[in-house]
């Protein structure tokens, strides 16, 4: 079915219409008002109702990223602007309990409740015995480039010879070897080797805790604050984590 023009000049076909209207909205509205079939339709005009409905998909889409996008930003703001009022919030405690501790360390030296071999460090707890407070003397450390030599003759020498005797010491041994979440050895469990350094004759056992030793290097020190609270069923101490990881 021919559309009729509504304009007197340009004559009534369907060239002539685009021609003089421009508009995709004018042939949609003309098309509604007619109840025109697609089938009846001019391949002009269906081209102009696609590109219509491509242009509608375009700006939905758009629209929609615009407020995905929107939503990401403030989400993040909010969580990073509380993660910062938190930080300070930590800052402020660590200061302030830091300061009381020290304080309370003056005091403990007055009356020799200070152990001479804890560097300054001390606990502190509740009298119902459900809370504890340790002030920890730890030592900063780090290895030399022998940590690596020395670690790779133990489990060289713990394959070839303990393993094959005994299991059980195989993986306590190697278990000290298990390195932090920084990916460094601890100073601790290496230290406990030296005392054993006579119990193998195996010169890569003996050579292995020496580089250990020489390699080890103190970079400095600092005052460790942890916090416990006694389990209802077990009794015992449980640690109160400050660190989102382990939440």
């Amino acid at each position: 079915m021919p559309i009729k023009s509504d304009v007197k000049t340009g004559g009534n076909n369907a060239a002539g219409l685009f021609e003089r209207e421009k508009s995709f909205g004018y042939i949609i509205n003309h098309l509604k008002q007619n109840k025109m079939d697609t089938n009846e339709m001019t391949p002009e005009q269906l081209e102009a109702l696609a590109a219509k409905k491509r242009k509608e998909a375009v700006e939905k889409r758009q629209k929609e990223r615009a407020a995905f996008e929107s939503t990401l930003e403030e989400t993040t703001s909010q969580m990073v602007g509380k993660a910062l009022e938190l930080a300070k919030m930590l800052e402020k405690f660590y200061k302030q309990t830091t300061d009381d501790l020290n304080a309370m360390r003056d005091i403990l030296n007055e009356y020799g409740m200070i152990k001479g071999n804890s560097k300054g460090g001390f606990h502190l707890k509740t009298k119902d015995g459900k809370y504890k407070v340790v002030y920890r003397f730890k030592t900063l450390c780090d290895w030399d480039v022998r940590a690596d030599k020395a670690e790779d003759l133990l489990k060289d020498f713990l394959k070839d010879v303990v393993l094959k005797r005994d299991v059980d010491s195989y993986e306590l041994l190697m278990a000290l070897l298990e390195k932090n979440k920084f990916g460094n050895l601890e100073f601790s469990r290496i230290q406990s080797l030296y005392s054993q350094v006579d119990r193998f004759e195996d010169p890569r056992w003996k050579e292995a805790i020496r580089l250990f030793q020489e390699s080890f290097v103190t970079t400095g020190s600092k005052m460790s604050l942890e916090f416990y609270k006694r389990a209802d069923e077990s009794g015992k101490w449980e640690p109160i984590s400050l660190n989102l990881s382990n939440f």
